[in-house]
């Protein structure tokens, strides 16, 4: 589950797609910090006070969005990458309620987190999975180590 996640972070190609969203929202706030100096009525107090809020709205508002979405993408995807291998992806669902109830709800809200919440991952991840399941084919081997306790449950 987890390392179909990563790579399809990576084959998704999230990591550019951050950093061009970065360099928008930079030039945007340069922008207007240009646009803040060159204006005879904004002290600069308040042209500060501006730019602050243009990063927490760019940050709460644009980037921690993208990144979650970006998250559900991979989820998504890691399913599919995980079907294909063998694995049961219906185990995802096992895996996400053990890590929420490992972190004992030590998480920040979701709306300043990087990820979803676990519970919309879960329940993401079960309209997720007809789709991932159409891919879906257990392989002789993975019957075989699964009766030897080779792959945990999670």
């Amino acid at each position: 589950m987890v390392m179909g996640h990563e790579v399809a972070h990576a084959v998704a190609e999230h990591g550019n797609e951050r950093m061009s969203h970065s360099m928008l929202i930079k030039g945007g706030i340069l922008a207007t910090s240009i646009g803040l100096k060159l204006s005879d009525s904004v002290d600069d107090d308040l042209g500060n006070a501006i730019l602050i809020g243009a990063g927490a709205f760019a940050s709460v508002g644009i980037i921690l969005p993208y990144s979650r979405a970006h998250e559900l993408e991979a989820d998504y995807m890691g399913l599919v990458f995980m079907a294909k291998a063998g694995y049961n992806p219906e185990r995802a669902i096992t895996f996400w309620q053990d890590m929420s109830k490992a972190s004992k709800g030590g998480k920040p809200p979701e709306f300043l987190s990087t990820h979803p919440a676990d519970t919309r991952r879960i329940d993401e991840i079960k309209k997720y999975l007809p789709k991932a399941m159409y891919y879906y084919r257990q392989t002789p081997q993975y019957e075989e180590l699964e009766r030897e306790k080779l792959i945990p449950k999670f």
